[in-house]
């Protein structure tokens, strides 16, 4: 029975894994598909809002590196920065939410085998203690938005949502971050100009 009961929960966590991987990233875009973006290759950044719980250093360190991944990944798509009379505006909003959760308890350990054990194999030595399961996320989200510098209007905007479950870890690899969130969020730009 153990071993059924093993294998299930080996099965039950492989899938789990595979589905939180599968779906803790979402982007979704907008557009006005009369704008052709064939036709308007310049472009200036206004300014950008970054809202995290990281030290203002941090913040601009990571503002420079997802602008710098931006036009880079705009550059080789034949787009070109320019400081004035540019056809379109490109300015994001960034930020995200903690999220602290706590779960059920669990034993810390499974007590006397017998009334005549003396010594419990667990707590500290008071009876039986519980473990909370807490966990922590981060609910990060970055929204690019493209306006045309004419007209004044949005032609596109796109929303990248990732739930990050070890903060830490993802202030470690910024710069695998910040080109994965630009480079899902560019994945479809330009739209391709409708006839």
């Amino acid at each position: 029975m153990n071993r059924i009961y093993d294998q299930f929960f080996l099965l039950f966590a492989c899938a789990l894994f595979v589905a939180q991987s599968a779906s803790g990233q979402k982007v979704s875009t907008t557009l006005d598909d009369k704008y052709n973006f064939s036709e308007h290759k310049r472009y200036e950044w206004r300014e950008n809002r970054l809202s995290t719980r990281q030290h203002p250093d941090t913040n601009e360190v990571m503002d420079l590196k997802i602008v710098k991944a931006v036009n880079r990944l705009l550059a080789a798509k034949g787009f070109v920065e320019v400081k004035d009379k540019p056809d379109f505006y490109i300015f994001y909003d960034g930020g995200g939410n903690v999220q602290l959760g706590a779960g059920g308890a669990s034993q810390a350990g499974s007590g006397p085998i017998t009334t005549a054990t003396i010594a419990p194999d667990y707590g500290l030595g008071n009876g039986p203690t519980l473990s909370p399961s807490t966990w922590m996320k981060v609910n990060g989200q970055i929204e690019f938005h493209i306006v045309d510098a004419a007209a004044r209007k949005p032609v596109w905007e796109t929303i990248y949502s990732k739930n990050f479950r070890d903060p830490d870890k993802a202030l470690q690899n910024m710069d695998k971050e910040v080109n994965e969130l630009v480079t899902k969020s560019f994945k479809d730009f330009p739209p391709k100009a409708k006839n």
